[in-house]
């Protein structure tokens, strides 16, 4: 039977020992990865090795970003309605942990892994939200196990490259000009008028 006008086909993943079959949208269909995401699950370490892996040089290897220098870039790429979770391994020590920010977030895993926090993550969502709600997850990480993991149960996964390269143009996640920081006129100093 043909499809229906007006609608997508979906694609059946396989159904595993590790999770249910769920429809997923097509992919490439003429659409930015990540457009239209409502979560994004941010594998923080994953994304601090790569962008030294990328920094460094002749010289040697290139020093992990600061954890706080990763946020800025992050909430500078993202806003709302994106809610965005940067899920790192360990503790905080020094660094911001918790609501940083309206839509963004910042989680320590503490006892567990990162691995394990963002796999949670992804198995609630696909509780809460069902398998076309799942979809609207994108987990941010190069390594295999989350990939899968995330995959088997309904999100979108993209590397760290797909990250970076939205971190190098944050205007495009913008609003309209002059809405967003560093966009626009600076505000006009009203005048005084002069006294004779």
């Amino acid at each position: 039977m043909p499809a229906r006008r007006g609608r997508r086909p979906t694609e059946r993943g396989p159904a595993t020992e590790h999770g249910p079959a769920v429809a997923r949208p097509p992919d490439g269909r003429g659409r930015e990865p990540g457009a239209g995401a409502s979560r994004l699950l941010i594998d923080g370490r994953n994304v601090q090795f790569a962008l030294a892996r990328g920094a460094r040089g002749l010289r040697g290897w290139g020093a992990a970003l600061p954890t706080t220098a990763l946020i800025a870039r992050l909430r500078a790429a993202f806003g709302p309605p994106n809610e965005v979770e940067l899920i790192l391994d360990g503790h905080p020590g020094g660094s911001p942990s918790g609501r940083v920010a309206p839509a963004f977030t910042v989680t320590f895993s503490r006892h567990a892994t990162a691995d394990q926090v963002i796999g949670d993550r992804v198995a609630e969502a696909l509780r809460a939200l069902g398998p076309a709600g799942a979809w609207s997850v994108i987990v941010v990480t190069d390594d295999r196990e989350v990939r899968d993991h995330a995959r088997r149960n309904g999100a979108r996964v993209e590397g760290t490259a797909w990250l970076v390269d939205r971190m190098a143009a944050p205007s495009r996640q913008a609003g309209p000009p002059g809405t967003a920081i560093g966009q626009g006129r600076p505000p006009r100093t009203p005048r005084t008028p002069r006294s004779g």
